[in-house]
């Protein structure tokens, strides 16, 4: 038993090690004005909301005991330990799949240069290739979408729904299916110009994050000058919904971009898993079904809704 004078040690972990909607192993802590403060205590339920306003402020660490890093180990590998592995069949979509991911760890856990988005771009269109060229005609879910806590993560996760969504949508020709892709790795790139501030209430926060789609667009013409009016066009409409209900110009039906209808779909689909409890297909099952209640019906156009649903549904 430790001595009661023994010197309490915090230690950072990366925020990318946590997982959303699983109960946490041990506390968090904050480090502020040169002082460690509770963040959250063991049990609580971290939401994507709560690492939206930590990435927004660049925050790249918590910290936690040192005593609870192997708790915190276990806990992930546990829930990890039930994703299945990579199907060797579709190395290379993989590869792309990892290649997409590193980009958006470049955009959005640094200090992102215009060379970053164009190396982004590229990865993006390698990516719509290889969904092209996916051996199947049903794709498992969880070859297809990882553990989303981040927004990297997120971004990589959407990239890839959308691309596949718009395939078995019957978009098959490859120029659409690489500016579905890039929007949806983009489509977020404006919280990195949200400015937070920690007096900010959950509210406010909340209001101030309606202003990325508008910025995402403002970040792209100026870093890439040839960026394709459709990836604007997604970037700017991604969050505006069938019933005008969206945001930012309450855009409704058909004044909607149809590939920005897409990414909608996709980004909501991935926000229910991260939002979820249990392993990924788990997680996966239970966003099929809530994607299907009566909430969702007039946020998208009803025939990209229903397949959505069913093509979602083959594959878990």
């Amino acid at each position: 038993m430790a001595g009661k004078n023994q010197e309490v040690k915090y230690i950072p972990i990366s925020l990318t090690s946590l997982l959303v909607g699983e109960p946490l192993p041990a506390a968090l802590y904050i480090y502020v004005d040169l002082r460690y403060l509770t963040f959250r205590v063991k049990g609580d339920i971290l939401d994507r909301s709560v690492f939206e306003r930590l990435e927004a402020r660049r925050a790249k660490n918590i910290f936690i005991l040192s005593g609870d890093e192997q708790k915190f180990k276990d806990w992930k590998t546990k829930l990890l330990a039930k994703t299945p592995p990579p199907d060797p069949k579709t190395k290379e979509f993989n590869k792309a799949k990892q290649d997409v991911h590193r980009s958006a760890m470049d955009i959005f856990q640094s200090e992102y240069s215009n060379q970053a988005i164009k190396k982004a771009v590229e990865v993006s269109k390698k990516l719509a290739s290889q969904v092209l060229a996916l051996p199947y005609s049903t794709v498992a879910l969880t070859q297809l979408q990882t553990f989303s806590s981040n927004v990297a993560h997120h971004s990589t996760n959407v990239s890839v729904l959308s691309s596949y969504l718009a395939l078995q949508m019957g978009y098959s020709n490859l120029p659409i299916l690489q500016n579905v892709a890039m929007g949806g790795l983009f489509h977020d790139i404006g919280k990195t110009k949200v400015e937070l501030d920690p007096l900010d209430t959950p509210e406010s926060s909340e209001k101030k994050m309606e202003e990325h789609p508008l910025l995402g667009v403002e970040i792209l013409q100026s870093a890439f000058k040839n960026v394709p009016q459709e990836v604007l066009l997604i970037v700017a409409q991604h969050h505006e919904c069938h019933d005008g209900s969206g945001y930012p110009k309450k855009m409704r039906g058909n004044s909607i971009y149809d590939l920005a209808k897409i990414v909608s779909i996709a980004n909501t689909f991935d926000g229910l898993v991260a939002e979820s409890s249990g392993s990924l297909q788990e997680r996966q099952k239970k966003a099929v079904r809530q994607l299907a209640e009566v909430l969702f019906f007039n946020k998208f156009e009803a025939d990209k809704h229903e397949k959505a649903i069913r093509i979602l549904d083959l594959g878990v």
